[in-house]
């Protein structure tokens, strides 16, 4: 056989017996569990039907994590665990959110290739809908350069999702502010992303009510910082699980993070993500630094995923075209702003987005007619996207 399975394992030891039972019959790509962003990644593009996940002894618990959340993003692959021992309770948890199977380094070395051939089989003679099932309904925001105010972009931007889809359930995070603030609106929650991030326990709909309440019907904000070294190893897994988690619980999910830590979050969430928008402002350097972001994102975005440029604080009369900007980029520009200072300065103020001043802006009339078009249709399986609401 010619196909390739990708092995979920730290354990260098449970790796070479993988090698050693199975690959005589297939190819071995092995990744830590460290990185399930690019676990993703490797499935889209192997075409794997099989994921091998370890499950290990000092801390079982991840490995109920790992699986509940490759079920959502790899709705593709089968999953089966792989262990040196493994308890009654446990495989019956794992079995619970998605494990197929589990082996047994000890005792099935010889049955091994059998079992997997027939998980294998089971996966080619699954319906075509079900291996759509994953869901990847994250937009990533960012700019390059932090002089660019993302945060005002942002809490305007998710305002007018909330608005134009009235009957979906949107979560808006801003992994720049701390305290009581989202973006620059009041946000009374006490629970904050860094938090969330560590819990051990999985995240339902009934905590998320409890825990976040909403800005307005429909909206949900959410602030706290992760630091960068919070973002790789154990923690950029964590971080995986959490929006995977998250998605399945919002229709929408719009996450701001600050220019300097894109390439960390990228690297841990990539394969998450379905939108991205980088905004700045039509100025030299920072079109040199965005042909810079677009040309290594590659690595770390689905090759599907819609990458959009938004020129904030744009003149017509300005010798910039945008024309020159998207050939130098190499990205579309979807959206151009004015920038309107005083309207921006009431805004902020105010801690309201636009929308809800008494006199109206050409930014606001903007972005209402950009997110109108983009975001809304009179079904959502028309939507240029692709995602689909909640009923």
């Amino acid at each position: 056989m010619n196909e390739t399975l990708v092995c979920v394992s730290d354990d260098i030891g449970l790796r070479v017996w993988l090698e050693r039972s199975l690959d005589s019959e297939w190819v071995i790509e092995a990744v830590t569990s460290s990185d399930l962003s690019r676990v993703s990644r490797l499935v889209k593009a192997t075409g794997t039907p099989v994921v091998l996940v370890a499950v290990e002894e000092d801390n079982p618990e991840r490995a109920v994590k790992t699986f509940a959340a490759l079920g959502k993003i790899c709705g593709s692959a089968e999953l089966i665990a792989v262990a040196k021992r493994i308890s009654q309770d446990m495989l019956l948890r794992i079995m619970r959110v998605g494990a197929r199977d589990c082996l047994i380094t000890g005792t099935d070395t010889d049955a091994a290739p059998e079992r997997v051939r027939r998980v294998i089989e089971s996966s080619h003679n699954k319906p075509a809908l079900e291996s759509t099932r994953a869901r990847r309904n994250v937009t990533f925001v960012t700019s390059v350069s932090p002089v660019v105010d993302t945060r005002f972009f942002c809490q305007n931007f998710v305002s007018e999702i909330n608005r134009a889809l009235p009957h979906e359930q949107v979560l808006a995070i801003d992994t720049l502010s701390r305290g009581e603030r989202t973006f620059y609106f009041d946000n009374l929650n006490r629970l904050t992303l860094d938090e969330l991030v560590k819990r051990q326990d999985s995240i339902d709909r009934s905590f998320v009510e409890t825990a976040l309440g909403e800005y307005s019907n429909g909206l949900r904000l959410l602030s706290g910082g992760l630091e960068k070294g919070d973002l790789s190893g154990d923690g950029g897994a964590d971080l995986f699980i959490t929006l995977t988690q998250l998605g399945e619980l919002f229709d929408e999910v719009i996450v701001r993070v600050d220019s300097d830590l894109a390439d960390s979050w990228l690297s841990a969430i990539g394969a998450n993500v379905n939108r991205m928008f980088v905004v700045m402002h039509p100025v030299v350097d920072q079109i040199q630094e965005a042909e810079g972001l677009f040309q290594k994102i590659g690595n770390w975005l689905s090759t599907d995923c819609v990458k959009s440029l938004v020129i904030d604080g744009y003149e017509k009369r300005s010798k910039l075209a945008i024309a020159d900007i998207e050939k130098t980029v190499g990205v579309a520009c979807d959206l151009t702003l004015p920038i309107e200072w005083n309207h921006r300065l009431d805004s902020i103020n105010a801690g309201v987005p636009l929308g809800m001043l008494p006199s109206r802006s050409r930014y606001h009339k903007k972005l209402n007619a950009y997110v109108s078009s983009t975001f809304v249709s009179q079904s959502p399986l028309k939507r240029r996207f692709g995602f689909i609401g909640r009923s």
